[in-house]
């Protein structure tokens, strides 16, 4: 008898020589010239199917001549049925409750999925006609067949027919505390149909305290996303903890149907559309605190992918000392926002902060004296004295068509989402000029990046100097774990790179359970603010390059987004890796010479205008010196007696 791989590869040759040809022949006739059976396992086989009046595929399996995967493989090839791997295949429930489980019993059949006007069934027989029959009639839809064996099918339908029994086993132990509770359902109401079809099988307990406990656990762990991710052979929960993704669940392929059709089903999501994205939204109670779930589904290769943003109306009363702005930083700030016109800007990538230091610069200069209006896409969180408005795309209610009509209602502050093309921008650029303050976010890498983005929009050099009044660029940092928090030294390349003197120490997380092993718990701000003074405005207006305003921005005072992770370092707020991981460039960690003010570069080991020595390097193994020392602890070099020859380069 031939091994599962070579019959797999005998049964495709086979197969290839015509459909009609092969299904002319007999199906013992069929595995005898696969090699599956010999003439004499065939003689067997019939012999005793006339004994025990059974189809012959299943006497081929009790008596041992072959698997009942083979089996199952030939009948494929045979009948040009494709075959259906059911323990790794996700099972809608929708397709579960158009036929009842003594119809499945009775003909071994367990529907998978609907797709526009089919039914994909699994069967153990697809020959049998009065199954196709029954089922056609029970369902209404056209049926499209599957291959699946006979034990693989009965499985299926003990976990698909009493999934509550079935996922009780995996959330057993999920305490009531974790229950999440659903306040609200917003959106678009779904067909009823498709609402009826899963109200049973997504209301089901396991299935809730599942989804509960998918929730409930990424609240626990201060997550920013949940991301239910179908794979090949399972569903993998990933949470965003303080910015980096981690891996906290595993479950199996089978319940995939049912967690994400639950979570459609609380996000008022159409539940029989899995070929488009989708958006929805929950509000929730977990714990004692109201929630608002952002739902975001996009088909993949293996089933419809779901993100929820979670997010905490409580951070919307963040105030601004709590984002970890030094007091130097704060005050540049306050400066800026009290301004009674011009745009402020905040830069920065996707999921640095920016809105949330936005609202934080709202709950700052919020009064009753003055018309604050938002225009957001979408409203993140609900700001009490504030007019929020939500941009919605699909009827060409856009920033810049919101933003013609906000200043029509007699703004004093308005804040812009985004500044996204040149046609929201010239508005901003307006209203600035008429006596507004506007605060919006733009995509750039730094402050000084701001301004080219917004010459490469089409704004004038002559605008951009006239209205705006600051930019914030920040990045967030996670924040070392207190309590595994231990010392660390710099190695050589953080000395050069960073400008750190040997032996100032570091501090690492080790890892503990507070901090889920990562060493680190939590997460703070880093920024960079540049705020127009004559001089700035003066070469911006004169089209400065970007290196000429950087240049002239840090000589005024503008600490970089380096020299600002840098301080974090030094204090024992984060890591060295983590600035290696946020701060992009070497031309970030520059600094101004103290003398002169002259912008030095992190590598500079004296000001080039001035001559004032920043570091020196030993002449013997050119590695960084502190200026106090008379020995060069690297290689034992006597900088005393070679003082002439020291060297800053």
């Amino acid at each position: 008898m031939m091994s599962g791989k070579r019959v797999g590869r005998h049964l495709a040759h086979t197969g290839t020589r015509g459909d009609t040809y092969v299904r002319k022949k007999r199906f013992g006739e069929f595995l005898v010239e696969t090699g599956l059976l010999t003439e004499a396992d065939l003689t067997l086989a019939l012999s005793e199917q006339r004994v025990r009046r059974g189809k012959l595929g299943e006497m081929v399996v009790a008596l041992g001549l072959a698997t009942e995967t083979e089996i199952s493989q030939a009948l494929s090839i045979q009948l040009g049925i494709p075959l259906i791997d059911l323990p790794n295949t996700p099972v809608e429930p929708q397709a579960i409750e158009l036929i009842q489980e003594k119809v499945a019993r009775k003909h071994f059949i367990v529907p998978v999925a609907i797709e526009h006007k089919e039914l994909h069934l699994a069967m153990a027989d697809p020959l049998s006609f009065e199954a196709f029959e029954d089922v056609r009639f029970a369902s209404g839809y056209t049926i499209k067949p599957f291959l699946a064996p006979r034990s693989d099918v009965l499985w299926a339908i003990d976990q698909h027919y009493h999934l509550g029994s079935s996922l009780s086993t995996i959330v057993k132990d999920i305490a009531d505390e974790r229950r999440v509770e659903v306040l609200q359902k917003e959106g678009g109401e779904p067909d009823e149909r498709d609402l009826d079809d899963l109200r049973k099988k997504s209301s089901a307990a396991p299935v809730i305290r599942m989804v509960n406990l998918i929730v409930a656990e990424a609240v626990e762990l201060r997550a920013s996303d949940i991301h239910i991710e179908p794979t090949r052979t399972n569903l993998q929960i990933r949470n965003r903890v303080d910015g980096i993704l981690r891996k906290t669940m595993e479950l199996p392929k089978w319940v995939q149907g049912a967690v994400i059709s639950r979570v459609k089903i609380m996000a008022n999501m159409d539940i029989a559309e899995k070929r488009l994205p989708q958006d929805g939204r929950i509000s929730v109670r977990v714990g004692g605190r109201n929630l608002d779930l952002r739902v975001s589904t996009v088909p993949a290769s293996f089933g419809e992918k779901v993100v929820v943003r979670i997010l905490d109306s409580a951070n919307a009363g963040i105030p601004l000392d709590s984002l970890g702005f030094s007091p130097p930083e704060l005050l540049k700030l306050e400066e800026i926002i009290g301004r009674p016109q011009g745009i402020l800007l905040v830069t920065g990538p996707t999921g640095s902060g920016k809105t949330t230091t936005l609202y934080g610069i709202l709950n700052r200069i919020k009064s009753v004296e003055d018309n604050i209006t938002t225009i957001e896409d979408p409203i993140e969180y609900e700001l009490a004295g504030i007019n929020q408005v939500s941009v919605q795309e699909k009827i060409g209610l856009g920033f810049a068509t919101m933003l013609r009509a906000m200043l029509r209602q007699d703004p004093d502050v308005i804040m812009v989402g985004e500044m996204r093309d040149l046609d929201t921008t010239t508005i901003a650029v307006q209203a600035a000029l008429t006596g507004h303050l506007v605060l919006s976010t733009i995509h750039t890498n730094s402050c000084v990046a701001t301004v080219t983005r917004l010459r490469d929009l089409g704004v004038p050099s002559y605008m951009i100097a006239s209205t705006i009044i600051g930019i914030l660029a920040q990045r967030l940092v996670r924040v070392i774990c207190a309590k595994c928090r231990v010392p660390a030294e710099p190695t050589e390349k953080d000395i050069l790179r960073l400008g750190l003197k040997p032996r100032i120490p570091v501090f690492r997380g080790e890892g503990c359970t507070a901090c889920g092993g990562t060493g680190y718990k939590g997460r703070t701000g880093l920024y960079e603010i540049l705020p127009f003074s004559q001089p700035i405005r003066d070469v911006i207006a004169a089209n400065a390059t970007e290196n000429e305003l950087r240049q002239m921005a840090i000589s005024k005072g503008m600490v970089t987004l380096g020299r600002a992770a840098l301080e974090k370092v030094l204090t024992g707020v984060t890591t060295v890796d983590e600035v290696y991981r946020v701060v992009e460039t070497e031309g970030d960690f520059a600094s101004a010479c103290p003398q002169c003010a002259t912008p030095l570069e992190a590598e500079f080991v004296m000001c080039p205008a001035c001559g004032y020595t920043v570091s020196s390097t030993c002449p013997g193994c050119r590695k960084s010196l502190s200026l106090e020392w008379k020995f060069c602890p690297y290689c034992r070099f006597d900088l005393l007696k070679h003082e002439p020859r020291r060297t800053f380069a």
